[in-house]
């Protein structure tokens, strides 16, 4: 896994992303209008440090600007943003003058989340069964990344920043296998208490 470090403009929110997610952002305020433009002008990514409560995180997302959808006439605008690659904040400028946004220099993880173990997809492809969710065809989940699978398992945003957090690609499985033992297991006791309803 490649190590990168660069610079990023910064747009703290409280939402946690994972690589190939997108979003729709409504952008109103002058400094974050001021960063979307400079973004537009330059062909430039941002990056999505997350925030709860005036706490923020060491991790974030670099996403670039796949469309603005929509501008207003006064001065607002919405876009769709498109997740790429976690990052770790190495040192964060709230301001960075002469602008109004802030920046941060990041350490970028650059690699390949493709799964080679069969343990991940295995495990995932019984949750899907137990599960009955016919929407994912199982037959399509073998090498894939780690990624597609937090997807599909509909993390909050605090165990996505666990998740991006992880330096390897081993310790996001793992992750992801535990949090999958764990659904299975609360299906099991759903079932049960459903069976025993009935008995009743």
């Amino acid at each position: 896994m490649v190590h990168k470090l660069i610079t990023l403009p910064m747009f703290p929110l409280n939402i946690v992303l994972i690589p190939g997610e997108t979003k729709v952002l409504h952008i109103f305020e002058d400094r974050y209008r001021e960063l979307v433009a400079d973004c537009v002008m330059n062909q430039a990514n941002f990056g999505i440090p997350y925030i709860k409560g005036d706490q923020l995180a060491d991790h974030g997302i670099e996403v670039s600007i796949s469309k603005i959808i929509q501008e207003h006439a006064d001065g607002e605008m919405d876009i769709e943003i498109k997740a790429i690659q976690p990052f770790k904040i190495l040192k964060y400028t709230s301001v960075l003058k002469p602008k109004l946004y802030g920046a941060a220099y990041i350490e970028e993880y650059e690699g390949d989340t493709t799964s080679n173990r069969y343990k991940l997809f295995r495990s995932f492809k019984k949750l899907i069964k137990a599960s009955k969710n016919k929407e994912i065809p199982v037959e399509t989940l073998t090498n894939v990344s780690v990624y597609k699978v937090a997807h599909l398992l509909d993390l909050t945003n605090d165990e996505k920043l666990q998740l991006i957090a992880f330096g390897t690609i081993k310790e996001k499985e793992d992750f992801l296998i535990a949090k999958i033992k764990l659904y299975m297991h609360m299906l099991k006791l759903e079932k049960e208490l459903k069976n025993n309803f009935r008995l009743n």
